[in-house]
């Protein structure tokens, strides 16, 4: 869970900035054209969670697909194993009660409690603000042919595909000057539909409160929409002084109120009044943009979101030729599955790539990797930068990266360079543990599954490297539980699901069988 928020989070900055560049260098100054790429951003974000885990990843190439040359390949498959049933043996010990001892809570679990809890504290905000805007709606009364509730301090606009204004009680004793502007103002936002554009943007705050971005779109799309609507209401003919009296006191009257109004919706005089006061006293005005260049930049902007949405890095496979070399597996004789020894057969019959000429290596490389830090494989290997190519050594690498118990596949080339041989090692990383699930347990709670895996460090949990030792692990775990409860005779089975785009579905199939 942790990982997908913080790619999302990644990728919801790469948006933003992408989209203020793309912004800067078209030179957009039009408020209404701000507004709208802005609100593009919200709307990315928003998708950014179901899109980065259910949808399909543009794979973004790095390297021309040209050829190279190269004079060793390889490989090393690894075989998936997707059901597996295992028996009840003498012994699998169970494990008591008594030997529990209290455990630390996940700070896995802990930090996804307090994001739930900031996730529900602000949609609960965001419900009674939506259902206070709709109840305004309906309790408020017509009054010469506008809608007026007592409820309000100053004039607002709520609704999201039918906005409507409504004017707090006194509104008839303005002057006719006055009641024209904030109507202009309110009748904008109406037509802008900028409570539902609100809406939106505090709905992403509650789901991305962590993010900082989250807070700043939210502000930055209120302060475009006042903006957007000042300069309507200036372009309409009316006095600017005038304008900015009338907000000021509105202002004053919000603030001589000791009440306030939980709605959520367009209120005037609307949030950062200073600036839009000096913008308006100034004469500042929005600069206009025709429709070819409005439509250029939502294709741009639409553009660069997409990609950075649903792009993600890979590496061409580069296609060598020359001498060529195979890796086989050779099974651990334990059982359980995992690629432990690796058997380099020489293309060219006992000869080693190292008599051939004084090749050095001028570099190396790893790909592939997503999750493991470059730095981390690459203090395991012990082929080096200067060192002449031994297939022993690339052996022994291949070993050392099996045995971290984050790869089902391991391969390795080599790319031709001035004076050397680059050799590159291409893994593929398990996939991670979606989610666990236990059918055809009776005699035991989820908890108490949990809770003993926990205690005795073993099986699988999310988010973990998924591994078929690791699955044989947990089912051992279960049969000892149900061992501990009498029953002797139960089978587990193991089945999984994968989930994209590099996940899997984990669910064991529990038959308890006689209790004896």
């Amino acid at each position: 869970m942790e990982r997908l928020f913080f790619e999302c989070a990644v990728r919801a900055i790469l948006i933003a900035t992408g989209t203020a560049v793309a912004l800067s260098v078209l030179r957009i100054k039009n408020v209404v054209a701000r507004h709208r790429a802005w609100t593009g951003v919200v709307l990315f974000m928003l998708m950014l969670p179901l899109w980065t885990a259910f949808g399909y990843q543009v794979p973004l190439r790095m390297l021309s697909p040209i050829p190279q040359h190269g004079e060793l390949t390889g490989s090393v498959p690894a075989a998936t194993v997707p059901v597996v049933i295992t028996q009840m043996t003498d012994h699998s010990s169970a494990i008591s009660e008594g030997d529990a001892t209290p455990q630390l809570m996940d700070w896995r679990e802990f930090m996804l409690g307090i994001y739930v809890l900031g996730v529900c504290v602000l949609l609960l905000r965001l419900a009674m603000g939506t259902c206070g805007a709709y109840r305004l709606m309906h309790q408020a009364r017509c009054v010469q042919g506008h809608l007026t509730s007592s409820s309000c301090l100053s004039p607002i606009t709520v609704g999201w595909l039918h906005a409507v204004t409504i004017l707090p009680d006194g509104w008839g004793e303005w002057a006719q000057a006055k009641l024209d502007t904030v109507l202009a103002h309110e009748n904008e936002h109406v037509r802008r539909h900028d409570p539902l554009f609100q809406w939106l943007a505090l709905l992403n705050r509650a789901v991305f409160w962590f993010h900082p971005l989250a807070w700043w779109l939210e502000r930055k799309l209120a302060a475009l929409s006042e903006e957007a609507c000042d300069m309507a209401v200036l372009e309409r003919g009316h006095d600017p002084r005038d304008y900015s009296e009338y907000l000021l006191d509105l202002a004053r009257s919000v603030t001589g109120a000791r009440k306030r109004l939980r709605v959520l919706g367009m209120a005037m005089p609307g949030c950062f009044l200073p600036q839009r006061i000096q913008k308006i006293l100034q004469g500042i005005r929005a600069p206009r943009i025709s429709r070819l260049r409005m439509a250029v930049t939502i294709v741009v902007c639409t553009a660069l979101s997409v990609v950075l949405a649903t792009g993600t890095l890979a590496h061409v496979r580069l296609a060598p030729v020359g001498l060529a070399g195979q890796i086989s597996p050779r099974p651990n004789v334990s059982g359980t599955g995992d690629l432990r020894f690796i058997e380099l057969k020489k293309a060219a019959a006992g000869e080693s790539i190292t008599g051939q000429g004084g090749v050095t290596i001028q570099g190396v490389q790893i790909r592939g990797n997503r999750r493991i830090p470059t730095d981390h494989i690459r203090s395991k290997l012990q082929t080096k930068v200067g060192d002449p190519i031994s297939l022993t050594t690339v052996s022994r690498d291949i070993r050392a990266l099996y045995s971290l118990g984050f790869f089902d596949d391991v391969q390795f080339e080599t790319e031709s360079a001035s004076g050397g041989t680059i050799i590159v090692f291409s893994v593929k990383e398990k996939p991670l543990v979606h989610a666990v699930e236990y059918k055809g347990v009776h005699s035991a709670t989820i908890n108490e599954i949990q809770q003993t895996l926990r205690q005795s460090q073993k099986g699988l949990t999310p988010e973990s490297p998924y591994s078929l030792a690791k699955a044989t692990e947990t089912a051992e775990v279960l049969k000892a539980i149900l061992a501990a409860k009498g029953y002797l005779e139960a089978t587990v089975g193991i089945a999984t699901r994968p989930v994209p785009p590099n996940a899997v579905y984990v669910v064991f199939v529990v038959d308890e069988g006689a209790r004896r």
